[in-house]
């Protein structure tokens, strides 16, 4: 898979700036792909790109859809270089420059205007765009229809849960969808233009890529939520009971790190029905992927070779069963569909030796994480730069890590000891990112990616979300902390850093 030694930076988009709040798919997106090009990388590594839930914390990990995209991503700008809007109506939806999003006030200012494009949409398209937007609808039916009507029973009943609509929606009666489709039309055709809007930025943004040789890394959580169209449409992949409720829910066991375990609580896959379908779900699921990106990293890669399964009824992960999951018969699907898959496996945590012999098999490179090296393992630790291989890609940290800068600040006397002595140096706070850096790109690991925090050397404040634990104060209509809200400013992103990285970038032969 990975041919060359090659580097590139992780930055989600909605950590761009932007006028209106929220990175998006607009001028600041094409700015950063001219500074990977001329800080001389390769790939761009982003998170999942499917909408987000207020009720889940804005997580990119917890979306109510595995397949749609996040119009709060959309450019209003862009929008009215279509002349879908005005300028003049852009303007009520302006924040004030911050490294933080509040993505409440976002939503709430920024929907009403997606909502008049997409307006203006139907009634101004000519025909061109009418027939790629019908060519769209077609192409994307295996999942806009029970996503657009999914979200227009939503905003139509007042009731988020699908479990607690009428019996026949519930149980999807075909003559109740045909009612419910018609009735909903208005509705339907907005969601699914908004749909074609998003996707049409995000191709214009990806094709800007390619054209400046840079590729783009998605990313995809293994497990979808319960309350999904997802789930809904089809019930019989889970293990859901009778009303439609799950049985067993998601989740990680009691471990050095949680006394209580995870409880994630989605939904598990009844593997053996998706077997039986000849793993039809998926192969739609990753064709999907291919379509935007280059590459895809999966997220909890383990989940398809053995997977912790908690009693719904409990309620925390402390008692749960490791259940095996057919990842031989999966990955043989998925190799004689596609002929290769062009993806990463986050094989982290404790039970990452149980995925090894498959990553190798099906030469699929896993992930190595330095600031995870310099235990008392350091020796041994597959983390540790000596001990790369070829076959994987290295990361200085995650969009789950602190900052490498605030992971030193915090780390023990024996870490610190055991960092000193790999270097040979004593490194500070201001420092010791720019050698994990440069630790990181001479890895032998084919692959090298850097968060944008640690190429602009920045500390624990800039980080992007901290697991289980809501940080600082977490997110609410009135505040623009927490999770997965930073953001960087454009005055961070100088000739100088693009210079710099330019420079480690050649001396460790990735260019």
């Amino acid at each position: 898979m990975l041919q060359q030694r090659s580097s590139g930076l992780l930055l989600h988009i909605t950590s761009l700036p932007s006028p209106h709040g929220l990175g998006d798919l607009g001028t600041e997106a094409y700015r950063f792909v001219d500074f990977l090009s001329a800080a001389g990388q390769t790939y761009w590594q982003i998170l999942p790109t499917t909408p987000v839930d207020p009720g889940a914390g804005f997580s990119p990990y917890s979306s109510p859809s595995a397949f749609a995209g996040n119009v709060l991503m959309i450019s209003l700008d862009k929008l009215v270089e279509e002349g879908l809007l005005t300028a003049e109506e852009t303007r009520s939806a302006e924040l004030p420059v911050s490294n933080r999003a509040n993505l409440w006030r976002v939503s709430e200012r920024k929907m009403p205007l997606l909502r008049r494009a997409a307006d203006a949409f139907r009634r101004t398209a000519n025909n061109t765009q009418l027939i790629d937007y019908e060519l769209f609808c077609q192409q994307e039916a295996h999942w806009l229809t029970d996503y657009a009507l999914f979200t227009a029973l939503q905003q139509d009943t007042g009731e988020y849960w699908w479990v607690r609509w009428a019996p026949e929606l519930v149980r999807r009666e075909p003559e109740a969808l045909a009612r419910e489709l018609d009735r909903l039309r208005e509705p339907i055709e907005e969601i699914k233009v908004l749909q074609f809007l998003f996707f049409r930025q995000w191709n214009a943004l990806k094709d800007y890529c390619f054209a400046h040789r840079i590729h783009i890394i998605g990313d995809i959580p293994i497990y979808v939520q319960h309350n999904s169209p997802d789930v809904w449409a089809f019930q019989d992949l889970f293990k859901l009971d009778d009303e439609g409720m799950p049985t067993f829910v998601a989740g990680a066991p009691p471990d050095m790190f949680s006394e209580e375990g995870q409880r994630w609580g989605n939904p598990v896959y009844d593997w053996p029905k998706h077997e039986e379908s000849g793993f039809q779900w998926w192969i739609r699921r990753l064709r999907h992927q291919m379509k935007l990106y280059s590459l895809t990293r999966l997220d909890h890669f383990l989940g398809f070779a053995v997977y912790w399964e908690i009693p719904a009824s409990q309620p925390s992960a402390r008692i749960g069963e490791w259940i095996k999951a057919p990842i031989d018969a999966f990955m043989d699907t998925m190799y004689r569909q596609f002929g290769h898959l062009p993806v990463i496996a986050e094989d982290l945590g404790e039970r990452a030796p149980d995925v090894q012999p498959h990553l190798r098999h099906f030469q699929i490179p896993g992930m190595r994480v330095l600031q995870f090296g310099f235990g008392a393992d350091v020796a041994t630790s597959t983390h540790a730069p000596h001990n790369h291989v070829i076959n994987t890609v290295a990361y200085t940290g995650t969009h789950d890590n602190p900052t490498t800068s605030g992971w030193w600040v915090k780390a023990s006397p024996e870490i610190r000891a055991n960092v000193k002595a790999y270097l040979g140096i004593r490194p500070t706070a201001e420092t010791v990112t720019i050698h994990l850096n440069r630790l990181a790109m001479l890895s032998v690991a084919r692959l090298v990616i850097l968060p944008l925090q640690d190429a602009l050397n920045l500390d624990e404040s800039h980080r992007m979300n901290t697991p289980g634990v809501a940080t600082p104060g977490e997110a609410t209509p009135d505040s623009g902390s927490g999770n997965w809200s930073w953001r960087y400013t454009p005055d961070q992103l100088t000739d100088n850093v693009a210079e710099g990285l330019l420079k480690l970038t050649q001396m460790a032969g990735r260019i």
